[in-house]
């Protein structure tokens, strides 16, 4: 399932296909392959446009300082937007429901287990937008960092005191970078995404060996569903405790 998320992505895990009542390929929906296999790059190529024209057309009516100022802008705004974003829960699920609609191998326990999914959608979506929130923020928390250890040596050379353009530059650059640090080490980003991102492999995992393995006629089938309802059950007491950073619960 981040958030730079994102599969193994901040996207989340992506379903497999499964075969209909009809033997029809049924996909969960998506984007268009062609543009999500490269929204990434075009993101990253869109970004570093926007701050290349900000820091030429800016810098050469007003000055450099501020040219690069209009390119650290252009950076601090598609860093923290995508962050927010996925921070505020609005990132779309991609949901396995159409295994358990879809699936004809389920027997009487179709309508048990789409009942059980229902349940948990709304802790995946949870579990999604969180691990793409934090594993955006942590490679914010890098990105920032190596952008101002690499700069900071050669433009602390060219600084000076007395341009309101150069001081104004290097606050903002300074003040950023140490507050997206902060945030990622005060939130335990990367343990964080670890962790919903552990769950959300964990819950996929086990719904795709329940359907490639399933037979309504194997008498033991209802238990196998009892045993994998009880599974996620389990999953969903860890991602708890992901989430709350509290110690195992006793029930």
């Amino acid at each position: 399932m981040d958030a730079y998320s994102g599969g193994k992505t901040d996207d989340g895990e992506q379903p497999d296909t499964v075969r209909g009542s009809d033997d029809i390929t049924v996909k969960p929906s998506r984007l268009p392959v062609h543009w999500s296999k490269h929204r990434k790059q075009l993101g990253f190529l869109a970004m570093a446009a926007l701050a290349l024209a900000g820091l030429v057309i800016v810098g050469v009516r007003v000055g450099w300082w501020y040219g690069g100022l209009a390119a650290l802008a252009v950076g601090i705004v598609t860093t923290a937007l995508p962050i927010i974003w996925s921070f505020l829960g609005f990132l779309e699920l991609n949901d396995p429901g159409p295994w358990f609609t879809s699936a004809a191998n389920l027997g009487t326990q179709a309508s048990r287990l789409q009942a059980h999914y229902e349940r948990i959608e709304g802790t995946l979506r949870f579990w999604k937008n969180k691990a793409t929130a934090h594993y955006r923020l942590h490679l914010a928390r890098v990105m920032w960092n190596l952008i101002s250890s690499v700069s900071l040596p050669v433009l602390v050379q060219r600084f000076e005191k007395d341009e309101p353009g150069a001081v104004l530059f290097m606050t903002t650059l300074t003040a950023w970078t140490g507050l997206i640090s902060i945030l990622a080490y005060t939130l335990k980003s990367e343990e964080k995404y670890q962790g919903f991102r552990q769950q959300e492999s964990d819950f996929y995992d086990e719904g795709r060996r329940l359907l490639d393995f399933a037979d309504p006629n194997d008498p033991k089938f209802k238990e196998r569903v009892d045993d994998y309802i009880r599974t996620i059950d389990q999953v969903r007491k860890v991602g708890r405790r992901v989430e709350t950073g509290s110690p195992p619960s006793a029930v």
